[in-house]
């Protein structure tokens, strides 16, 4: 929705760039000492991982959307089967970076389940011959899978784990 100016209202569930799923608990002035020439959305984050409020303005250009719902997490899930793992062409740890990064920089649910499907392949692959992934590519993909399952619970109404397992189990190899 390039050029559109999304309007969200409280008590809408929203993903926010890198901090994932979040209700919008207010919107107006927070009240923190932040500038008042502008309104601000307060965002409650719903993970574990993130429990501080955000304060993000309501002309934002930060990447936010409305959270999917059930009914597109199980299409979601059910695309994961045909999903083919995708590895960037060179080796170069730049290059390995910028290719992930890209991928999870469009905070699609479908680029973010192909790092998690391209990850775990190439996780299993090292483990076969007992090597671990290395530290760029496993910090990648917990952050695919940290966003995709937080946001999954709760279209879904299932625990992370619950959704970890659903996921791995649709991946095939």
């Amino acid at each position: 929705m390039k050029g559109v100016t999304v309007v969200y209202n409280v008590g809408d569930i929203v993903f926010y760039s890198s901090t994932g799923i979040c209700e919008v608990k207010h919107i107006g002035d927070p009240g923190v000492g932040l500038p008042t020439h502008v309104d601000y959305y307060t965002l409650q984050p719903l993970s574990k991982n993130h429990r501080e409020m955000i304060y993000v303005p309501t002309d934002t250009k930060v990447f936010m959307r409305y959270a999917i719902d059930a009914r597109q997490a199980q299409q979601y899930i059910d695309m994961v089967k045909e999903l083919s793992p995708v590895q960037p062409e060179s080796r170069n740890p730049k290059m390995i970076q910028d290719f992930y990064s890209n991928l999870l920089g469009t905070y699609e649910c479908r680029n973010l389940l192909l790092v998690i499907v391209s990850l775990t392949a190439k996780k299993r692959e090292m483990a076969a011959r007992n090597k671990p992934l290395n530290q760029t590519q496993t910090s990648f993909l917990k952050r695919a899978q940290e966003m995709v399952y937080n946001e999954f619970a709760w279209a879904l109404g299932k625990t992370s784990d619950e959704v970890a397992d659903i996921i791995e189990s649709e991946i095939v190899l």
